[in-house]
């Protein structure tokens, strides 16, 4: 179980259920992937997308896949519970 909160700033997430292997690259930064990658993903591979605003909680389940993008500059917690 993962859940954000964002103190003050805006996110966007990007997320993909358990059974659906991302096309993220662990040594590339999530806005490269946005620049590179995602253009080019067939809307059947995209991922479920949300724009976290300041104060608001994300909630996703185990094992989900996610990468975010701050939108401003920040500092991101980040909390997993299992």
């Amino acid at each position: 179980v993962g859940v954000s909160h964002s103190p003050g700033v805006f996110q966007r997430w990007f997320l993909y259920p358990p059974d659906k292997t991302p096309h993220f690259h662990p040594n590339e930064t999530t806005l490269a992937w946005l620049y590179h990658t995602y253009p080019t993903l067939p809307p059947a591979e995209r991922p479920l997308e949300c724009t976290l605003r300041p104060g608001e909680v994300l909630y996703f389940p185990d094992r989900w896949w996610h990468a975010t993008l701050n939108l401003d500059t920040s500092v991101f917690i980040s909390t997993f519970l299992g």
